[in-house]
């Protein structure tokens, strides 16, 4: 999935945003700011050097799972970068910027989905977040803000600007793919009949379900709040046992993003 991942990352870079010299976002972005700088320095060996510092620090702050996942990504990355070269023929700028964000989100979502990272600032969020509680986002958002600004001393603004539209699109392409791989919905009950339904819930349709002591806000009274994970198939299936056992519960569904542990799914080393 890591190899798949980072395959369809350069499709979307070297078949698309390349051709408009549009300028990815993290590292790889860096990269192709620093070729354009110095175009003798291929953008695979850019990335390469921007890289080995990162690994180094962060050698003892991750787990050698992670560590080693994000390696192999960052190798096949820049490999494919050297070696897979493509033109997808799409020649109007805003479609391109619109199907290279597309496709390298797709990318992305599939590598981060399978538990490893693109490259050393991976690795280094995983331990700004761990020893100074900096999310993502912020990490993420505050890099991206200094390799556009790097950009824009280098490419024009028009490029810039479909740079910014590509990474947006990215993002949220990203998320979806994400999405797609979580199939699970947090189920929560309001009822006064919760013995009954997990019942129902534990033996007619197999789920797991946690029964939550609780009491009315108005009234007072106490009343059961059962808490169960289910997935999309079977969600239709526990609605319909729900209200055949109180028809004046209420139900509410989330979305989850990782459902770990029990016989769900085994959590991983990071």
């Amino acid at each position: 999935m890591l190899m798949l991942g980072a395959f369809v990352f350069i499709v979307g870079y070297n078949g698309i945003a390349a051709h408009y010299s549009f300028v990815p976002g993290a590292l790889y972005g860096l990269a192709v700011v620093a070729n354009d700088a110095v175009p003798a320095v291929p953008i695979s060996k850019w990335y390469f050097l921007f890289n080995v510092p990162l690994f180094v620090a962060a050698w003892k702050g991750v787990s050698r799972r992670f560590f080693f996942l994000n390696l192999l990504t960052m190798s096949a990355i820049a490999l494919m970068t050297s070696y897979v070269h493509l033109d997808l023929g799409i020649r109007d700028g805003m479609h391109a910027a619109i199907a290279a964000g597309a496709v390298m989100g797709a990318g992305s979502g599939i590598i981060l989905r399978s538990y490893g990272g693109g490259g050393g600032l991976d690795v280094l969020a995983v331990i700004l977040n761990r020893k100074y509680g900096l999310r993502f986002g912020v990490f993420y958002f505050v890099v991206n803000s200094v390799v556009m600004l790097l950009a824009l001393s280098r490419f024009s603004p028009d490029t810039v600007v479909a740079s910014l539209l590509m990474l947006f699109i990215s993002s949220v392409v990203t998320e979806y793919v994400l999405s797609l791989f979580n199939q699970r919905k947090a189920v929560r009950v309001i009822t006064r009949k919760g013995d009954e339904i997990v019942r129902q819930i534990t033996e007619s349709n197999k789920f797991h379900a946690t029964v939550i002591p609780a009491r009315g806000g108005y009234t007072g009274e106490p009343i059961d709040m059962v808490y169960s994970v289910t997935d999309n198939l079977r969600l239709r299936s526990l609605e319909q046992l729900v209200f055949s056992v109180d028809p004046d519960a209420m139900l509410v569904v989330e979305n989850t993003f990782s459902v770990l542990g029990r016989n769900i799914a085994r959590p991983k080393d990071y």
